[in-house]
């Protein structure tokens, strides 16, 4: 089999993928998804698919990026809820304390 027609093959393939597949990539867990664009060029010349897989990454690195600051968000006001309970029945059981004394 000669380079040219074994790189034809292979093109086909990857072609072929391609074409069952979606532009997009998900990753799912629960109910967080991240959405990342593929992006690709197709040359003209030989009609072999490029993929700029240093945007995709850099896509995918700001998703992640926010999902763990949405994490920390709900983490912070999760415990400042905490605090705020510990606090009103740290008030209260004062309050109580010295209703008993009078």
């Amino acid at each position: 089999m000669s380079k040219m027609s074994e790189l034809d093959r292979q093109r086909q393939e990857v072609e072929e993928v391609m074409s069952n597949e979606a532009k997009t990539i998900y990753y799912c867990s629960g109910v967080a998804r991240i959405l990342v664009p593929i992006y690709y060029t197709i040359d003209d010349e030989t009609g072999i698919t490029h993929y700029d897989t240093d945007s995709m990454r850099d896509e995918f690195d700001k998703e992640i990026a926010q999902l763990e600051a949405n994490e920390q968000a709900e983490l912070d006001g999760w415990n400042e809820k905490m605090q705020d309970y510990a606090m009103d029945n740290m008030t209260s059981d004062v309050a109580e304390e010295g209703a008993m004394y009078e």
